[in-house]
């Protein structure tokens, strides 16, 4: 899986964005609040490519407000991940469902935090730690080595503000295609590009009210059925009713 770290940046991520979209891949943008705040014509171009992450079916996610260590005693834990919340809800029109700490931080108080709030904390085992390094090569070659040697699944972490990031991305998806050339010829497994949506909490859906009545349904699939169609005899016989026949082209 694909993440990203830290921008929205204006040079980097539209670039990000343009490779993806040619390749019809999905990934995960983990925003820092602080960028979509302001007046400032480069801050109002920040939250219009928050925007255009979101259009483009990626998943725009929390990396709180102020990239801080939420583990260190004098950060206010609740003020990074709401004041976050709140922007990227304000920016996109919808809430962040996934939170990735800043630093990898991890402690009893933030994961309390986040269990309240019911958002996963996302984390990596794929790491070239870019922010290191200004030369792309070293980053390509560090993660298809990794890649090479990965067994299960892996979530790679890049920054869509450091450029060398940005300038790999195109060469590791360009080798990730010939391994999987490679691997079907050799009856390996291939690597797989998952999407967000196994990283997605599952949630109960609220009560409507129809709960009753579809359990009723199921529980008296004939009587109830017929009655609440109020033709019993046709459902009864296996006589088809205009209904029926009508939906039956669409299955």
């Amino acid at each position: 899986m694909l993440s990203f770290d830290d921008g929205p940046d204006l040079r980097g991520t539209p670039l990000i964005l343009k490779e993806l979209d040619r390749r019809g891949l999905k990934a995960i943008f983990f925003v820092t609040g602080w960028r979509l705040t302001g007046d400032r014509p480069e801050e109002i171009a920040r939250r219009d490519l928050v925007r255009k992450i979101a259009r483009h079916g990626h998943l725009v996610a929390n990396h709180t407000m102020n990239h801080k260590n939420l583990c260190e005693h004098s950060i206010d834990q609740a003020a990074e991940i709401d004041g976050a919340s709140e922007i990227v809800a304000q920016t996109t029109g919808v809430r962040p469902l996934l939170f990735r700490a800043p630093y990898g931080a991890i402690c009893p108080s933030l994961l309390q935090a986040l269990e309240a709030r019911e958002m996963p904390n996302v984390r990596w085992n794929l790491d070239p730690q870019d922010w290191k390094s200004e030369d792309h090569d070293q980053i390509y070659h560090y993660l298809t080595q990794r890649l090479s040697q990965l067994r299960g699944r892996g979530v790679l972490l890049l920054h869509d503000t450091h450029i060398a990031s940005v300038e790999a991305l195109p060469a590791i998806l360009d080798w990730i295609v010939r391994e999987n050339r490679r691997a079907v010829s050799e009856s390996r497994a291939p690597i797989t590009l998952i999407d967000y949506s196994v990283m997605l909490p599952q949630r109960t859906p609220p009560e409507t009210g129809l709960e009753t009545i579809v359990a009723n349904l199921a529980s008296d699939a004939g009587g109830a059925l017929n009655r609440f169609l109020g033709n019993g005899r046709r459902v009864a016989t296996g006589d088809p009713s205009p209904l029926v026949a009508r939906a039956r082209p669409n299955n």
